[in-house]
């Protein structure tokens, strides 16, 4: 009897928790709206942790409040220092370098060309695991590119939302798969091939797919009409930053223990530091600053809040909760599973963030996997993940690509998007039904 009273009380506290957040999360986005503020998600979400703890018997957890955040610190320091390369990189003009020479040298390539704007669109998510910094920095290069050769305005924004949005997911920083990976207590580690495979040919058939039909290949007049020559140094000088960081992060891999592992913010602030030398004067102190500035400081702010989350799920079982309701969907029918996921995960992410749904749904999720190879299910949900920042409400991606491109509505671009999306999801539930195999091919653990 005393065994199944504990059992009632476990689920009554779990159960008010979790009530108590998501109704806190519900009312404080409509206050939101009825005072006609914005009000980050990282608050809502710390104020729902605080709220949910109360409601369920355990006061004001300030241990686990500030505990959490710790161990986001260093991924953090990523994002920042990623975020410094990259404005510096375009102060600096090389960037405009760069997009100077892949139009002029690939101008009748379309091949080619379509390849290297997928990796400009891809690098910055890459190197900070954040789509947006990609909108922010070769956001503007990529739209011009994409102009110069025909692809029309629509087109041009579902391709850099699309884009940036997949280079997230892409390696070495996916910070979706941190979250879940530490949701879970499991290194990061290993997840490198399994992602590449996952991103990149779906980064590629995006940008085909919407831009290929459109393409016509300008003439040199046209190109230096848009993207006048830009100043430089020499002819390989402004590439020395992006090839030193590329080199650094090589050798660090290549060689474990014989090359000194200096950090990842170490090798972008090398990176960050080489621009000073290599392309036109700018206020290295103001770049800097501007970097840490607006999106990126409430995206830090966020993945600091989702330590926080973590904890205090845990501590009152809301995350048990979940767990086992996916568990539940799991037992119930696979299929049931896989459409749960497919459907749950991009667009409660449109609401949440791809930050938010990586921890609320995609630590569930995968501990209800766990008896397929891990490194996989956590790459095929994050890669579903950042699928949501096309999706509204927040559509973090969509927003910044329509504004860059002056659309004054998204649904087009949505519209636009839409194969692509349906692909993207298509081929992660692929990789999960069939995380063993993949498994077998692509990860070494």
């Amino acid at each position: 009897m005393n065994e199944h009273l504990h059992d009632a009380t476990m689920y009554a506290t779990s159960g008010t928790a979790l009530g108590a957040m998501v109704l806190t999360f519900a009312a404080i986005a409509i206050f939101g709206r009825w005072r006609k503020q914005e009000i980050p998600l990282a608050v809502n979400l710390f104020v729902c942790m605080i709220v949910g703890a109360l409601a369920s018997g355990f006061g004001v957890p300030a241990r686990h409040l500030f505990e959490g955040p710790v161990w986001y610190i260093y991924i953090n320091l990523v994002i920042f220092t990623g975020m410094i390369f990259l404005v510096t990189l375009r102060e600096a003009g090389n960037l405009d370098c760069i997009a100077y020479d892949i139009l002029t040298t690939f101008r009748e390539r379309p091949v080619i060309l379509f390849c290297l704007i997928t990796l400009l669109l891809f690098f910055p998510g890459m190197v900070t695991g954040i789509g947006t910094a990609a909108v922010l920095s070769t956001g503007l290069v990529a739209v011009v590119l994409l102009r110069t050769v025909g692809v029309p305005n629509i087109e041009t924004a579902a391709i850099v939302a699309m884009l940036t949005s997949i280079g997230a997911a892409a390696p070495p920083i996916n910070i979706p798969a941190v979250i879940i990976a530490s949701g879970i207590n499991m290194p990061y580690e290993g997840f490198d091939l399994i992602l590449a495979v996952i991103t990149f040919p779906l980064g590629l058939f995006s940008i085909f797919w919407l831009g290929y039909k459109h393409f016509k290949s300008p003439s040199l007049e046209e190109i230096e009409r848009v993207l006048p020559r830009p100043e430089r140094k020499g002819a390989i000088i402004p590439y020395i930053p992006l090839l030193a960081v590329i080199t650094l992060f090589t050798l660090i891999r290549a060689l474990p223990g014989k090359f000194p592992d200096i950090v990842t913010p170490m090798v972008f602030m090398v990176g960050s530091s080489l621009t000073l030398f290599t392309g036109k004067k700018f206020n290295y102190v103001a770049a800097c600053k501007s970097a840490v500035r607006g999106g990126i400081f409430s995206t830090v702010a966020l993945i600091f809040v989702v330590g926080a989350v973590v904890q205090v799920t845990t501590l009152t079982g809301a995350k048990g909760l979940l767990v086992l309701g996916a568990l539940a969907i799991a037992a119930t029918s696979p299929i049931l599973l896989y459409a749960a996921l497919a459907i749950s995960v991009p667009l409660l992410g449109g609401v949440l963030t791809h930050l938010g749904a990586a921890v609320i749904l995609g630590t569930p999720f995968t501990l209800s996997m766990l008896t397929q190879n891990v490194i996989v299910v956590v790459s095929g949900i994050s890669m579903l993940a950042v699928l949501s920042q096309v999706m509204p409400p927040s559509a973090l991606g969509g927003y910044f690509a329509q504004e860059l491109v002056g659309e004054s509505r998204y649904g087009p671009i949505l519209k636009a998007c839409t194969v692509p999306l349906v692909a993207c999801i298509a081929v992660s539930i692929a990789v999960l039904v069939y995380a063993d195999q993949f498994a077998k091919f692509f990860v070494k653990y």
